[in-house]
C-alpha cells in the first residue's frame, strides 16, 4: 500500500504540475496603441507557466481579444497564438506598446515568429451606406523573417455586404498567399510617397482562392469561380499615404456635389492611387453565372459560364494583356458564344498622367486639348470564333423573327497616339456571316443572292499608318470580300500630312486637313459571279436576255461616265476598261497618280471650273484580266 500510495501521489502530483503549467498567466492586460487613424487593442497577453515561473524569453505566447481599426475597417480576434518566436522579448514588446514613437512597419521588420495561428478573424467596414462583414477560419502564418511571412493560408471565408442598391452573400474555400512584405505593406497606410514617380516595391508573391461564390441576394445574380490565382503584386505609397487617399475619397464619395477644389484633390488621388500598384499576373477560371431573364410573365433566370479570364501586367519589353475565353450564354430563346476576346498593348498611362497634368482645372472647364490627354491607349483588340443566335424584333411567316451571326476573327488595333489620336489603325473581320430575312425590303438581295448564299460569308480590312519622317499617311489597303461573289482592294499614299492633323486646335486641324494631297491609288475589283446574278435577276423582272442587258451596260458606261466626270482622255481609258470588264467580268484594275508631283489636293478640286478640269491633273490607267 505504501508503494502504491506513494506512486499514486507522485501521478497525482505530476498532473497537477503538468496542467499547472499549461496554464497561461497574463503578463500584459488592456493594451491599446492608438497613432495616425490606427488603434490596436490587446485584451491580455498570456505565456505558459512555465517561462513565467522560470523567467524564461517565451517563445511561445497568445493574444486574447485583439482589434485592430484602420480607415475604417475593424479587424476583430478572440485568439492569436504565437509559437516558435526567434525575436527579442523586447522587440516584441514595443510592437505592442502603445508609448512607441516607431513607425509600424520598422517595429514588424524586427519580428521574427514560426507560426502564428488564427482560429478566426472578422472584419467590418461601414462607408457610403454599406456595411461588410467578412469572416476568415483557420488563419495560418508560418515562418515569418523580419516580418516577411513565406506562407499564409485561410481554410475558408464568408463575406456579407448589405447597401442601398444591393446585398452581397459571398464565400470562399481555401486561400493562399506566398512571400508576403508585412513591413512593405504596413508602409503603404502610414508613409507618403515623395513623388508619383516612386518605384513600385515587391507586397508579395503567388497567391490563389479556390471555390470562390457570389450571389446578389435582391437581384438574385450568382457568380461561381473554380480558382483564382496570381503573382507578384507591386505597389507604392501614394502622396498622401493609402490611409490618407483612402480617407480622402470615402469622404468626398458621400458628396453629391464638389468644388472645384475638391474635383481636384479627388482627380488627383485617383490618378496617384491608380498608378501606385501592380500586378504580374491574376486569373479566374472556371466561372460560372446566372443573372435574372427580364420576363413578367415567366421569371426565370439565364446561365452562362467563362472558362477564364487572365490578366498580364506590363514589363520593361511587353505590354499588358486581358484575355478572356470560353464565354458562353444559353437559354431557350438565345445564345451567345465568344471563343475568345483579348486586349493587347493598351495603356492607361496617358490617362494619369493627363490627370496630373490638369492642375487646378475642374471637371466642368476642361477643353478639347484637355480632353485628349485623357484618352487611353487602346492598343489591339481580338475576337474569335463568334457564334450569336438570338430573337429579332421582325416577323418571318408570322413567326419571331432569328438574328444569326459567326464571326471567325476581329481585329481592331488603334496605338501610337498623338495628342490621344492613334496614328496606326488596323481593323479586319473575317468571315463575318449573317442569315438573311426571307421577305421585307431585302428581299431583292436575298433573290439576287440565290439559295446558296443565304448565309454570304464577308471578310473586311482597313489598314492605315502615319509616317512622321516623310509625313505621309501610308493607306496599306481597304479590302472587301464575300466568298463566291466578288472582292474590291484599295491601296494609296496620301502627302502632306504634318504633324497639324493631329492638334488640338480645331482650326489648325482643319487645315491641315484641306492640306492634304493624295500621291497615288490604285483600285482592284474582282467579280467572282455577282456581277452575272445581278443581270440574270435584273433581265428576269424586265423580261429579256441576260446577254441582251450586259450589252446595253457595255455600251452605255462611257456615256454615263463621260456625263458624271466629263470627256478626256483618262475618262476614256477608264470607260473601255470598265466596258470591257461589263462585257467578261473578271479583275479591274485602276491606277491613279497625280500628274504634279506635290500631290492632288483638295484645292485642286474646289479651284476646278468642271469635274474633267480636275481629271485633267491625273495620269489614270486601268486594265482588266
Amino acid at each position: 500500500m505504501g508503494f502504491r500510495y506513494r506512486a499514486g501521489v507522485c501521478a497525482l502530483a505530476l498532473i497537477t504540475g503538468f496542467a499547472a503549467l499549461q496554464f497561461e498567466p497574463a503578463v500584459i492586460r488592456d493594451l491599446v496603441v492608438e497613432k495616425a487613424g490606427q488603434r490596436i487593442a490587446v485584451g491580455a497577453v498570456k505565456v505558459p507557466l512555465w517561462s513565467a515561473a522560470f523567467a524564461q524569453g517565451a517563445d511561445s505566447f497568445s493574444l486574447d481579444n485583439v482589434s485592430f481599426s484602420f480607415g475604417g475597417a475593424r479587424y476583430e480576434a478572440k485568439r492569436i497564438e504565437l509559437s516558435g518566436a526567434a525575436s527579442a522579448r523586447a522587440d516584441i514588446e514595443a510592437l505592442l506598446s502603445s508609448s512607441s514613437s516607431e513607425p509600424l512597419a520598422d517595429r514588424l521588420a524586427r519580428i521574427s515568429v514560426k507560426q502564428v495561428r488564427i482560429p478566426e478573424v472578422k472584419l467590418t467596414q461601414q462607408a457610403n451606406g454599406h456595411a461588410v462583414t467578412v469572416t476568415y477560419s483557420n488563419v495560418t502564418l508560418s515562418d515569418i523573417v523580419k516580418g516577411k511571412i513565406a506562407s499564409t493560408t485561410v481554410e475558408a471565408m464568408a463575406m456579407d455586404q448589405k447597401g442601398p442598391e444591393a446585398d452581397l452573400v459571398a464565400s470562399f474555400g481555401r486561400a493562399s498567399i506566398s512571400d508576403f512584405d508585412l513591413p512593405a505593406f504596413a508602409r503603404l497606410y502610414e508613409t507618403k510617397a515623395v513623388s508619383s514617380s516612386d518605384a513600385l516595391v515587391p507586397i508579395h508573391g503567388p497567391f490563389s482562392i479556390e471555390k470562390t461564390e457570389l450571389r446578389d441576394v435582391k437581384d438574385q445574380i450568382g457568380f461561381k469561380i473554380a480558382r483564382i490565382s496570381g503573382r507578384d503584386f507591386m505597389a507604392r505609397p501614394t502622396l498622401d499615404s493609402w490611409t490618407g487617399t483612402s480617407a480622402l475619397m470615402e469622404r468626398l464619395a458621400g458628396k453629391p456635389d464638389l468644388s472645384e477644389v475638391e474635383q481636384k484633390q479627388l482627380m488627383t488621388s485617383i490618378a496617384d492611387l491608380l498608378g501606385a500598384f501592380n500586378i504580374a499576373y491574376a486569373e479566374a477560371a472556371g466561372i460560372e453565372f446566372t443573372v435574372p431573364k427580364k420576363d413578367k410573365n415567366k421569371p426565370s433566370s439565364v446561365p452562362g459560364r467563362i472558362e477564364r479570364i487572365a490578366y498580364t501586367g506590363a514589363t520593361g519589353s511587353e505590354a499588358a494583356q486581358v484575355r478572356m475565353e470560353g464565354f458562353s450564354v444559353n437559354d431557350q430563346d438565345m445564345h451567345v458564344k465568344f471563343g475568345s476576346i483579348s486586349l493587347t498593348g493598351f495603356s492607361f498611362e496617358p490617362t494619369l498622367n493627363g490627370l496630373k497634368a490638369l492642375q487646378d482645372k475642374s471637371l466642368d472647364n476642361l477643353d478639347q486639348a484637355d480632353m485628349r490627354t485623357l484618352i487611353p491607349t487602346v492598343g489591339t483588340l481580338r475576337m474569335s470564333d463568334v457564334d450569336i443566335d438570338g430573337p429579332s424584333d421582325k416577323e418571318e411567316d408570322g413567326k419571331p423573327g432569328r438574328i444569326v451571326v459567326t464571326l471567325k476573327g476581329l481585329e481592331l488595333t488603334a496605338d501610337k497616339p498623338v495628342n490621344g489620336i492613334p496614328t496606326n489603325i488596323r481593323y479586319e473581320a473575317r468571315d463575318v456571316a449573317m442569315t438573311l430575312p426571307s421577305g421585307g425590303s431585302d428581299k431583292f438581295i436575298a433573290d439576287l443572292l440565290g439559295p446558296d448564299f443565304k448565309n454570304p460569308t464577308s471578310s473586311f480590312l482597313l489598314e492605315a499608318t502615319w509616317n512622321e519622317s516623310t509625313n505621309e499617311i501610308v493607306l496599306k489597303q481597304i479590302s472587301g470580300e464575300t466568298k463566291g461573289l466578288g472582292r474590291f482592294s484599295l491601296t494609296g499614299v496620301i502627302g502632306s500630312a504634318t504633324k497639324d492633323l493631329f492638334s488640338t486646335d480645331e482650326a489648325t486641324a482643319a487645315a491641315a486637313v484641306i492640306g492634304l494631297k493624295a500621291k497615288s491609288a490604285n483600285l482592284v475589283v474582282e467579280d467572282n459571279g455577282v456581277f452575272d446574278r445581278y443581270l440574270a435577276e435584273t433581265a428576269k423582272k424586265q423580261k429579256i436576255k441576260p446577254e441582251t442587258l450586259r450589252k446595253l451596260y457595255a455600251d452605255a458606261a462611257p456615256l454615263v461616265l463621260a456625263s458624271l466626270i466629263g470627256d478626256s482622255e483618262q475618262t476614256s481609258a477608264l470607260a473601255r476598261a470598265i466596258a470591257s470588264f461589263i462585257a467578261k467580268p473578271g479583275k479591274l484594275t485602276v491606277d491613279a497618280t497625280p500628274k504634279n508631283p506635290s500631290g492632288f489636293g483638295f484645292m485642286d478640286v474646289a479651284l476646278a471650273p468642271k469635274p474633267a478640269d480636275a481629271i485633267q491633273k491625273l495620269n489614270i490607267k486601268a486594265k482588266v484580266e
